[in-house]
């Protein structure tokens, strides 16, 4: 036990108010001569213990006063003083009356201090557990909503490519993406059109993917495809009467005419 858990333990104060045990008083000894400082605190104490006598001492009262005096006589005899010897057995039995009351003052006090002490410390834990849970608990909610929406979209686009009306027509890789494929979602009735972005590669700096729809042997614009909002699965512009569909690499915002020389996807209906 090092000194500052001997001084916080309460061991001093038991001993300084003589509610220590022989064995108990025996080791505060021998600490106190292992550790000099032990004894500065000792006197710390004695030194706080008295002064708590006169601050905590409450006066005699009026009426208490005045029913004394009532009860009392005086002759015109002039009274001797009485001296009492310390050793008598009144002085001594006020004294250890007197002590213990100080004892239990003290006492109620520390007990005090450590429950108020130990309350603290448990709210300030529950407070550190309800923010942490709280935290938790937000975070969770966020995760929960951010799945929630992720099931949304998959359940939107499963409905749309499963449609019987919807045909999916594949788009095989030209130069630049000879190894990529890509699939388009078309219903001629309605003239809805999706594309599927998943397996495309980032787009060149300021360039991006267009989609053009072949309608009696020209290019019809389908609209551009924007890959840096992570949506794979793009609704595109309407389109009737498609015989095939084709991707080409142009300027950011798209082109009027397609860059045949940088066609990359192509497929027919």
């Amino acid at each position: 036990m090092n000194v500052e858990q001997i001084i916080s333990s309460g061991l001093l104060e038991s001993y300084v108010l003589g509610m220590t045990t022989e064995e108990e008083a025996s080791m505060v000894r021998d600490l106190c001569a292992k550790h000099p400082e032990l004894v500065k605190e000792i006197e710390l104490i004695e030194a706080s213990l008295s002064g708590l006598v006169p601050e905590h001492t409450p006066p005699l009262r009026n009426d208490l006063k005045q029913t004394i005096a009532s009860q009392l006589s005086f002759s015109e005899e002039r009274l001797e003083p009485a001296v009492i010897p310390l050793n008598a057995p009144e002085a001594g039995s006020n004294l250890n009356f007197y002590r213990i009351g100080i004892a239990a003052s003290v006492a109620l006090l520390i007990g005090c201090g450590m429950y108020i002490y130990s309350l603290q410390t448990r709210i300030a834990d529950i407070e550190n557990r309800l923010a942490d849970a709280s935290a938790s608990k937000t975070m969770l909610a966020f995760e929960m909503e951010a799945q929630k929406e992720s099931m949304n979209k998959l359940a939107a686009n499963f409905s749309i490519v499963s449609d019987p009306g919807m045909k999916a027509i594949p788009l095989s890789g030209l130069n630049s993406l000879a190894s990529k494929s890509a699939m388009v979602h078309w219903n001629p009735s309605t003239q809805e059109l999706y594309f599927n972005a998943s397996a495309l590669p980032p787009s060149p700096e300021s360039k991006q993917y267009q989609l053009w729809a072949i309608v009696d042997g020209k290019p019809v614009d389908a609209g551009v495809i924007d890959l840096e909002n992570g949506v794979a699965f793009q609704k595109m512009k309407l389109i009737a009467g498609a015989k095939a569909f084709a991707v080409t690499i142009e300027n950011k915002g798209g082109s009027p005419s397609p860059s045949l020389d940088t066609m990359c996807l192509l497929g027919n209906v």
